[in-house]
Order: C-alpha cells, then sequence, then structure tokens
C-alpha cells in the first residue's frame, strides 16, 4: 500500500470522529464537576455552550472528510480540513491574550497541536497527491 492523499485524508477523519465526542464529553465534565483540561469552566456556560457545539460540528467536517476520502475528489475534502482548521487555530491566534487569561489557557497549547497537525496532514495530503493505488 503506498502512502496517499486519501490515507491521510480518512486517517485525519478518523482521528477527528474520535476527538470530538472525548472532547465533547471532556467539556461536559469541566463545566459540570470542575475537572480535566477544562476545569475551568466551571461557571461559564457560555463557553460550555460554545464547545459542545463546535465539537461536534467538528465531527461532521470529519464525517464528510471520511466519505470525501472514498469519493472521486479527495482535495476537496482536504481543503474543507484545512479550512475547518483554521477557524479555530485563527481565533485562538488573534485572541491570545484573553484566552490566555480565561480558565482553559491550559488546554491551548493542545489545540496548537490539533490544529496545526490537521493543517500540515492535509498540506501533505495535497502534496503526495490522491492516487487510486
Amino acid at each position: 500500500m503506498k502512502l496517499n492523499g486519501r490515507h491521510i485524508l480518512g486517517w485525519h477523519a478518523a482521528a477527528l470522529m474520535t476527538l470530538t465526542p472525548v472532547l465533547t464529553c471532556a467539556t461536559y465534565l469541566g463545566g459540570a464537576m470542575g475537572v480535566g483540561p477544562y476545569g475551568g469552566l466551571a461557571g461559564n456556560d457560555m463557553a460550555i455552550v460554545g464547545l459542545v457545539q463546535a465539537y461536534p460540528l467538528m465531527g461532521l467536517v470529519a464525517v464528510s472528510m471520511w466519505m470525501g476520502s472514498r469519493g472521486s475528489a479527495p482535495g476537496r475534502y482536504s481543503a474543507l480540513a484545512i479550512a475547518a482548521h483554521c477557524i479555530p487555530f485563527s481565533a485562538i491566534f488573534f485572541l491570545w491574550a484573553p484566552i490566555m487569561e480565561s480558565p482553559i489557557a491550559p488546554a491551548i497549547p493542545f489545540s496548537f497541536v490539533i490544529h496545526g497537525s490537521g493543517i500540515l496532514a492535509e498540506l501533505i495530503s495535497f502534496r503526495l497527491g490522491y492516487d487510486d493505488a
């Protein structure tokens, strides 16, 4: 099996489909019990509302990526993945100061790793191409 963009797109989708429910549950636990990486969200209902919407939406993007990795135009789904990762990545970058003053600041390096590696993976997909072989 030769590594190509379809494989990377599919693996990326699978990773996101796994991570989405984990992070959604972590958000709920953090908000309800004050534990875990989102423990600082306890009492910050609006932040919880935003994250428990954002994570499942990213999960839907992941499902489309999974289907796209098996379709006729996988490059479009790599572009979708890059765009989806750029939104939170850029929000963190541009809102760095208020985020670092918030209780979820300790989770931000992990967010950079997730979104940065997702962007990098799909850039590699473009570079390798999407051969069916």
